[in-house]
């Protein structure tokens, strides 16, 4: 039995377990993992949460009340990165295991455990494998403003075809053999897309193409991330041709498996998956130093997350090692960042307290002389206890205003701040 705080962050995680890889999809459906309940369903349709850009289902494990899980095509097993102090279940200790990722601090330990029970709306599964983080430094429950305990990976989209719909905020997990008629139909609709894949040890790949700000062309592989809620990175390459834009700014980037990531924030010309051409997304360059073992074992040239990805309705087949998508609503939306410098974690989940976590050096927060600590109590004249954390990063990283005024409580003081919001990374003309 276990009772852990763990900790998670947010940004983005590419996991590379040092772990097993594990289903395969042919056979008959009770054969599998992980099925629909009900032989006669095809399809099991499964409302999510979407905060922050990642999709966040509801999963029960063993014998556990009801978990949030962030579905995540960039981690290749199931991951627990934390327990509330009043959550608990029981877990099958195999094996201890470490787990490499990105970030400064090196491998964490885990344990390994096999033959787990899951469920989900209609899913049910057994000789399920978790991976339990041993050492919580993630935090990722308080940049998402609720209780969040994993990561929900390969598992899922090795076991079904895997539909997500942004817009409706509705996930379809497709048996496979019973949707293969059906997925053709769609292959063939002129609105839908069909761009080849790889998976590699439970994770998915895509070619795409990069415009860099000297016109250049920079073809290179991608990891896709949808538990990353960043739209690209893309690793340091001097070899492939990685230039970085006129414009950026030093930051941080986020925390991955081993430890924090910086590095530098820009915009590019445009990037085109399959066919399809986005303009001017932002891209985060890591230092090499946190992207190293990605770059020695993954051979990948960086991760495409959930800022790009949430722009389409996308079908992941990781059978056929291919990927439908159809743009949605959301393509044309433009691409923000933390102009503020503020980054904000809500150190009590659940409730509208909102603490300044880190500010990044020579922000426009920074001039204005806002500090790590400080308690936001107001954003623009309005009490920040009507909105949620998602409405407030909207605030930070809003590109429509030129100047924010923030209230902060500092130990017994209350300090206003207006603070000028320039965009540093602006293309040039």
């Amino acid at each position: 039995m276990f009772k852990n705080q763990l900790t998670f962050n947010l940004l983005l995680i590419g996991i590379l377990l040092t772990g097993c890889v594990k289903h395969a999809l042919d056979g008959n459906r009770e054969e599998r993992d992980i099925r629909i309940k009900k032989l006669q369903k095809a399809k099991v349709t499964i409302p999510f949460e979407l905060i922050n850009n990642l999709i966040v289902v509801p999963v029960r494990l063993n014998d556990s009340n009801e978990l949030k899980f962030v579905l995540d095509t960039g981690a290749g097993q199931t991951v627990i990165t934390e327990l509330a102090v009043d959550q608990e279940f029981t877990i099958k200790y195999q094996r201890d295991i470490r787990l490499n990722g990105l970030g400064t601090t090196g491998s964490i330990p885990a344990l390994l455990s096999q033959g787990n029970e899951i469920f989900m709306e209609g899913i049910e599964g057994d000789n399920h494998v978790i991976v339990f983080i041993l050492e919580g430094m993630f935090n990722l429950s308080h940049y998402m403003g609720t209780q969040i305990n994993g990561l929900l990976g390969a598992d899922i989209f090795e076991n079904f075809i895997v539909e997500v719909d942004y817009d409706r905020k509705r996930l379809y997990l497709h048996d496979p053999d019973a949707f293969e008629e059906e997925y053709d139909r769609k292959k063939k609709d002129d609105s839908w897309t069909h761009i080849p894949a790889k998976v590699r040890r439970g994770k998915l790949y895509l070619e795409v193409e990069i415009t860099q700000n000297d016109d250049s062309k920079l073809n290179t592989t991608l990891l896709v991330d949808s538990g990353a809620s960043s739209s690209i990175f893309l690793y340091p390459n001097e070899d492939m041709g990685v230039l970085l834009p006129e414009h950026y700014i030093e930051a941080y980037l986020g925390t991955g498996l081993s430890g924090e990531i910086h590095g530098k924030l820009g915009r590019i010309k445009k990037l085109k998956v399959g066919d399809t051409e986005i303009e001017n997304p932002i891209i985060g360059y890591p230092n090499i130093e946190a992207v190293e073992y990605a770059i020695r074992n993954d051979n990948r040239g960086g991760s495409i997350g959930a800022d790009i990805l949430k722009r389409f309705d996308i079908i992941y087949n990781y059978r056929n090692e291919e990927v439908l998508v159809r743009s949605n609503r959301k393509l044309n939306d433009p691409f923000r960042y933390n102009r503020s410098g503020i980054e904000v974690i809500t150190p009590v989940l659940d409730l509208p307290y909102y603490v300044v976590s880190e500010v990044r050096p020579n922000s426009p927060a920074d001039i204005a002389g806002i500090q790590s600590d400080d308690i936001i109590t107001e954003i623009n004249y309005k009490h920040v206890f009507q909105y949620s954390l998602d409405r407030v990063l909207e605030i930070l990283y809003s590109l429509e205003r030129d100047r924010m005024t923030v209230q902060v409580m500092r130990g017994e003081e209350e300090l206003d701040f207006k603070i000028n919001m320039n965009d540093a990374i602006q293309l040039k003309d």
